[in-house]
């Protein structure tokens, strides 16, 4: 009886620590298949190219640069594996700083991309009495310019480095009286008030957005 008794808990000890060791070597392979990827993208964030990251790499690291240039930079230094950064917009066009950037950089290769719908709004702080200046990426200034010169023909237009820039500078400057270009999701982020949706020209609005990497990287 002793001795069964033994056997019976040798083989269960036996049986447990390869159920661990199945365990553990599955883990590894399943990090192997499925790394996790730090991916840089245009930000602050609640920027649309956030979006479009978050939508592309849901699973993924996602952190922010503060221009598209330092999207580029992040991938060439190897502080983050791939970059999301938009290209065209079907009202605005081409994108001139990645278009400058795709030049800049030989050593980046344009490995995938994805479009998304673009609704532009604009957002206030709640109790701004009159828009006094617009802020904005220079796209979503383009994209709502007739509405823009149809309600506001006077507000000045500053361009910022992206649209969630441009309403985290209005939530964090209310004394200014100024208005933000930006989406639902930045308005949400910041706590500001949407005072007129979908602005954009188009209602069909949309951006392309592509996934750059290194040339040395193995294309999926």
């Amino acid at each position: 009886m002793l001795i069964k008794s033994i056997a019976r808990i040798t083989f269960v000890r036996d049986l447990t620590g390869w159920i661990l060791m199945i365990s553990l070597l599955g883990s590894c392979l399943s990090n192997k298949i499925n790394p996790v990827t730090k991916i840089a993208y245009l930000g602050p964030p609640a920027s649309f190219t956030h979006l479009a990251a978050g939508k592309k790499f849901p699973s993924q690291t996602l952190i922010f640069q503060n221009s598209i240039e330092d999207c580029f930079r992040s991938v060439r230094s190897g502080s983050v594996e791939k970059a999301v950064v938009p290209l065209k917009n079907s009202i605005g066009g081409i994108v001139l700083p990645t278009e400058k950037a795709l030049k800049e950089f030989p050593d980046i290769q344009v490995e995938d991309s994805l479009e998304l719908p673009i609704s532009q709004n604009l957002m206030i702080v709640p109790g701004t009495i009159t828009v006094k200046k617009i802020y904005s990426h220079p796209q979503a200034l383009r994209q709502s310019r007739h509405f823009i010169d149809s309600l506001y023909p006077a507000v000045p237009r500053i361009e910022y480095s992206s649209t969630s820039a441009a309403a985290q500078w209005v939530s964090d400057h209310p004394a200014e009286n100024g208005a933000a270009i930006a989406n639902t999701e930045a308005a949400r982020l910041y706590k500001l008030k949407i005072i007129n949706s979908d602005i954009q020209d188009d209602k069909n609005n949309r951006t392309k957005f592509i996934i750059i990497s290194k040339k040395n990287k193995e294309l999926p």
